[in-house]
């Protein structure tokens, strides 16, 4: 019998409050909540970013604009985008 850590309650509460999609970056000392991201990875989906104020700004992004599905480039301006 297993009981349920602090990492499976943190997970639970964040299922419960309706988050979908977590941003971050994987560092020492999270392992445990990153088995509970793992075992419910059904209802929960991680995004590892390359550092964490990208893990910042996508989740932000994320929030304001979900309904955004596909973003391209236009070819002549390597900077513009159409979403």
């Amino acid at each position: 019998m297993s009981k349920a850590t602090v990492a499976d309650h943190l997970v639970k509460r964040l299922i419960e409050w309706g988050v979908d999609t977590i941003f971050g970056y994987p560092g020492d000392g999270i392992n445990g909540i990153f088995e509970a991201l793992r075992t419910h990875q059904d209802k929960l989906r991680f995004i590892q970013v390359r550092h964490e104020e990208a893990a910042a700004l996508a989740a932000c992004g994320y929030a304001k604009f979900p309904v955004v599905s596909e973003c391209a480039s236009r070819p002549p301006v390597p900077e513009a985008f159409i979403c």
